[in-house]
């Protein structure tokens, strides 16, 4: 197949712009099978258990894609429930979702940026519901603490590594410096003493810590 040229593909782009343009139920963000957020779509029943009227994937601007989960079109104001990919370590918005936020505001519309967690903390949400035309909501602390947790973790997990492969090195460099004939029938027998495991599992450990040692060395019974 032929590779297309950069003013074809340009051409095609701008085709499927203009047609989402013209045809904007048909943009993907409109299908019925688009993924469903469940702290949005719980957002949104708490929105109608209070019959709140609202539009779902409002498109304020003609002329772009863009698609607000709740809007409220007769107040220009709209609601984005966000995951955390949609923050910087420090809370704030990533670079493109905040451009996406400073455009729709510059044509009149306010927009509530809001983390998923307060689908599940029902009584905040009703005061930004309440106030929804005056309220700042800030989550760069909530943001902040849940980037340092996961770095905690991770921190944990690598330094778990470090001490499990530092106790194999350990038991390698044991076994290499052991009198254990690995060429004759019996090695495994000694070999489980040092590792300190049952024979049965004395090849397993060898096959993923030792593999090289372990196909060229070690005794193995015929198959």
């Amino acid at each position: 197949m032929a590779k297309q040229t950069e003013e074809a593909r340009k051409k095609i782009s701008e085709g499927r712009k203009r047609y989402l343009a013209e045809n904007p139920d048909r943009h993907p963000w409109k299908k019925n099978n688009k993924f469903k957020s469940i702290p949005c779509e719980k957002v949104k029943e708490f929105l109608k258990w209070k019959k709140i009227s609202f539009i779902e994937e409002y498109q304020p601007l003609v002329d772009r894609g863009f698609s607000i989960d709740i809007a409220f079109p007769d107040i220009k104001i709209g609601i984005e429930i966000n995951g955390n990919q949609h923050y910087n370590k420090d809370g704030s918005l990533k670079k493109y979702y905040q451009n996406r936020h400073d455009l729709i505001e510059s044509t009149g519309w306010k927009l509530l940026e809001l983390h998923y967690s307060i689908a599940f903390n029902l009584d905040k949400l009703e005061l930004i519901i309440k106030d929804r035309e005056n309220i700042k909501v800030d989550y760069s602390e909530y943001i902040a603490e849940q980037f340092k947790r996961k770095n905690k973790f991770q921190l944990e997990k690598e330094k778990k590594d470090k001490r499990k492969q530092k106790e194999i090195d350990s038991k390698k460099k044991a076994l290499l410096n052991s009198n254990i004939d690995f060429s004759k029938f019996g090695w495994v027998q000694k070999a489980s003493e040092i590792l300190q495991i049952t024979p049965q599992k004395v090849n397993c450990w060898m096959k993923k810590n030792m593999k090289t040692f372990y196909e060229s060395n070690c005794f193995h019974r015929k198959q």
